[in-house]
């Protein structure tokens, strides 16, 4: 049996981790580095994974959400990363999240590790044990503040040691942070929390979507295209596709294309964003704002000059990569190009700029928000947002060149930086394996 195979997570699982882009990533990076096939398979794989239940009893009923938290790698600071809270939820995913967390934070240069939470939950299927025939978000609200509870009083030790700090993700927000903060009475023990909560941080909300509006600008300067003759289209108009094109759309770039999971909207001559910005804050969507309508399959159509998928990942693919008519993506979404899809892209030269990067400002804010919840000292907006943006300018610099001197893509490079600074913290704190080492030189 091979040293990748006795060390693999998979044996535990008894079940193989299906192909994904990530790995692949940081194993050709780690080749391109010339690193070991132990160590390669040490980047790879999470230091820890652990799967639990969370009985809970809410109007009358339990309910039992399976979960999983997964602790990629600490090398480099406590280990980072949001909850997630869907339907879909699997320790896989959650993995490859971990593993873009620690990759995110490292080519970011703050000073995280990469982790993860799933926590398996269908609120369809609660709505109708429940017998709650409309959406209520009162509803939703009750449910998952019980189900984060219970998650901060099974792992209060790891949280309140800062072992590992969580922060939002698909299905959770600040009052959920909150439930976290009050049960660990740690404020440093989790980010994303609301206005109001002590060690709460200004411009943590927007630090996200305002780092994807900085990718795109960067890009367009990288690319000669001016700002005011920009045209981007957005999927996904959420905490992070909102905000991006609000920044965008005050540097006089064009957005002229927006959709979401219940439908889109499209002006050739540039949606008035703010409001839009507005109708979604009443309506929960863009469908039915005064412009005429567009599909998803549509946006990926639209001649831009740059396509920002902020929704869901996996998006762009061997179906609807070959339809893409963008001279760049900025991924706002954590890997929304498959492998396929990528070289597709790859091939009709369009520029994509790498997701490690251009979504990272949350994580470099949540790194402001942890200093700040520790030394008590806060921070204004303006200095949370021009943190993002100088951290988002260095890292494309940075990928940048590499991309350049070895002839490799973007996303390649942007892997290869963060491998080799995760490296180079694991060698220094003595985590890498020595199986390389010839004892013969004691003897």
């Amino acid at each position: 049996m091979s040293n990748e195979e006795l060390m693999g997570v998979e044996q535990v699982l008894r079940s193989k981790e299906p192909e994904n882009v990530s790995s692949e990533l940081v194993q050709r990076a780690g080749e391109r580095l010339g690193y070991p096939a132990e160590v390669i398979t040490q980047l790879i794989q999470p230091d820890q994974v652990l799967i639990f239940r969370l009985p809970v009893e809410i109007f009358g009923k339990v309910i039992s959400p399976y979960g999983c938290i997964v602790l990629h790698n600490n090398a480099r600071g406590p280990y980072k990363g949001g909850i997630r809270m869907a339907n879909d939820v699997d320790v896989w995913e959650t993995s490859e999240l971990a593993r873009l967390m620690s990759l995110k934070t490292a080519i970011a240069g703050i000073e995280f590790g990469g982790g993860k939470s799933g926590i398996r939950v269908d609120m369809d299927a609660l709505y109708r044990l429940f017998g709650v025939k409309e959406r209520n978000l009162e509803f939703e609200c009750i449910i998952k503040r019980a189900i984060i509870a219970k998650y901060a009083t099974l792992h209060r030790e790891l949280l309140r040691s800062l072992t590992y700090v969580p922060a939002p993700d698909m299905g959770t927000g600040g009052p959920e942070m909150a439930v976290i903060s009050s049960i660990t009475g740690a404020p440093a023990s989790v980010t994303g929390k609301p206005e109001g909560i002590n060690g709460w941080l200004a411009g943590r909300r927007e630090a996200t979507g305002y780092g994807v509006a900085t990718a795109v600008l960067e890009t367009l300067a990288y690319l000669g295209i001016p700002a005011n003759q920009a045209k981007v289209a957005i999927q996904g108009f959420g905490n992070v596709g909102s905000y991006a094109g609000l920044y965008l759309a005050e540097q006089g770039v064009k957005i002229i294309g927006v959709v979401d999971i219940f439908g889109g909207v499209q002006d050739p001559e540039g949606l008035d964003v703010p409001a839009l910005f507005k109708y979604v804050g009443q309506h929960g969507t863009v469908k039915g704002f005064n412009s005429q309508p567009l599909t998803n399959e549509e946006l990926f159509k639209l001649p831009v000059d740059v396509l920002v998928p902020a929704a869901g990942g996996h998006v762009l693919n061997k179906e609807t990569s070959p339809g893409v008519n963008a001279k760049a993506v900025v991924s706002a979404a954590n890997m929304p190009a498959t492998p396929e899809g990528m070289a597709i892209l790859e091939e009709k030269q369009v520029y994509i700029f790498p997701d490690i990067v251009a979504n990272c400002g949350g994580v470099v804010a949540s790194y402001l928000e942890y200093a700040t919840s520790l030394s008590a000292k806060p921070a204004k907006q303006e200095e949370v947002l021009e943190f993002v943006g100088e951290r988002i300018k260095a890292s494309f610099r940075g990928f940048n060149k590499i991309a350049t001197d070895e002839k490799i893509s973007p996303t390649e490079a942007a892997i290869q930086l963060a491998v080799q600074r995760i490296y180079e913290a694991m060698k220094l704190r003595g985590q890498l394996n020595n199986q390389s080492f010839d004892l013969g030189k004691l003897k």
